[in-house]
């Protein structure tokens, strides 16, 4: 019986652990092959089919399907667990790339950018719970390190799918990304489980017998969408979210409409992925000492100087300090904007609540920011003006989290 109990004492440590990788490994080919992986394929597109910048661009916006669906994923995360939902979602995904390989159409990208919005929640959705059930204590380190698989794919499969499409091509690119996207799926649903075994295995695998995942104080959807800070926390996370699809997206093409070579322009992209990747444990770890919404404003207000001086630093050399700079506050935007929504409402309804954040999150930045930047760049040969626009909403953005209080049933209803 003893060593029974043993066993079972240390199988949710390695579960937990193991639920952690199976979510780097999502977050790498899911989020960052078609976050980081985006901007590497479109001078290929260009050339081969004479697509303009805003074509192409037009794709990113069709991600407002994702926020659509958002609150029914969250719901359902909650509803069902987690494993059923990344596994379907990850398939979903892994159709989208692999079917790119064939495509000859302008209409067959922008329907397969359809399938993988309509895939793409429900990669994400259900880590940000997974970590909190399994690792309350450490949740910000944990999460920092469970989706530190989407910088480590810009980190390497950016210059190692771009050897590819310079070698081979970008069709086979798409296939390679795809049936990686398959193995994960595979993998997600023989690891992952919605909970530890027990409640005494939970609390002992978070290193505080003190702490449980669900709370008096956690708010219901309803609770949280008739108070104040939900609608402040809502409008300030979606200012961070139009880095992606205003910024990271377009950073490729950026440096290369300034001169840089395709190579060159390839290797700021890793360098930011480099230093994004090396920093989010730390903002993990300094939300557990700070709040996750002090870090927050810090991370989002280091960006939106940070892409101020990568405008100003043009073609120079001064671009690497500036890349690196911004990379350094990018890397806690992951963990932290579903850390901030955790640490205000609570873990029990995190799904929903999530649900409707990642909604909104995925719809404005996906709707303005690349139709915005595609065009102004058609317009005047730069992006250096949605550049600064961009720059202007992460600040507003910083402004708006601070304002946001910590977590209380007792909060003042929105009037």
């Amino acid at each position: 019986m003893k060593t029974s109990s043993s066993s079972e004492r240390n199988w949710p440590m390695s579960r937990g652990w193991a639920i952690i990788w199976a979510s780097f490994f999502t977050t790498a080919f899911a989020s960052g092959a078609s976050q980081y992986g985006f901007g590497m394929f479109v001078e290929s597109l260009e050339q081969e089919f004479g697509w303009t910048r805003t074509q192409i661009n037009l794709s990113l916006s069709i991600g407002l399907i994702s926020g659509l669906l958002s609150p029914i994923i969250g719901w359902g995360v909650d509803k069902y667990g987690s494993r059923t939902i990344m596994t379907v979602s990850l398939l979903i995904v892994a159709a989208s790339f692999i079917l790119r390989a064939g495509m000859t159409e302008l209409w067959q990208w922008y329907a397969l950018s359809a399938l993988l919005a309509i895939g793409f929640p429900g990669t994400l959705l259900p880590v940000g719970k997974l970590v909190g059930v399994w690792f309350p204590a450490t949740r910000g380190r944990m999460m920092g390190t469970a989706i530190t698989g989407n910088n480590v794919f810009g980190l390497i499969g950016v210059p190692l799918m771009s050897l590819v499409i310079q070698t081979e091509g970008w069709r086979l690119a798409y296939a390679i990304i795809g049936v990686g996207v398959l193995a994960v799926a595979v993998a997600v649903w023989f690891i992952v489980r919605s909970a530890p075994l027990s409640a005494q295995a939970s609390s002992e695998n978070s290193g505080d017998d003190k702490i449980e995942a669900f709370t008096a104080n956690d708010y219901s959807l309803q609770e949280a969408l008739k108070s104040r800070k939900f609608w402040l926390l809502l409008t300030g996370v979606t200012c961070a979210g139009f880095s992606y699809p205003s910024f990271m997206t377009q950073l490729i093409p950026h440096m290369q409409s300034v001169g840089w070579s395709s190579s060159k322009s390839t290797l700021v992209l890793t360098v930011l992925a480099g230093t994004a990747l090396a920093s989010k444990v730390s903002w993990g770890l300094l939300s557990e000492r700070l709040t996750a919404r002090i870090s927050f404003v810090i991370a989002i207000l280091i960006m939106a100087s940070g892409v101020v001086l990568v405008t100003l630093a043009g073609s120079s050399i001064f671009v690497w300090p500036a890349i690196v700079y911004f990379g350094a506050g990018f890397g806690g935007i992951g963990p932290l904007m579903s850390l901030v929504v955790m640490e205000t409402f609570g873990l029990r309804n995190f799904g929903s609540i999530q649900g409707v954040v990642a909604m909104v999150l995925a719809t404005v930045p996906v709707l303005i920011g690349p139709i915005l930047a595609g065009s102004l760049f058609d317009l005047t040969g730069s992006y250096a003006t949605s550049f600064w626009i961009v720059s202007g909403i992460f600040a507003a953005g910083g402004v708006l989290v601070l304002s946001v209080r910590s977590n209380s049933n007792s909060a003042e209803t929105a009037e």
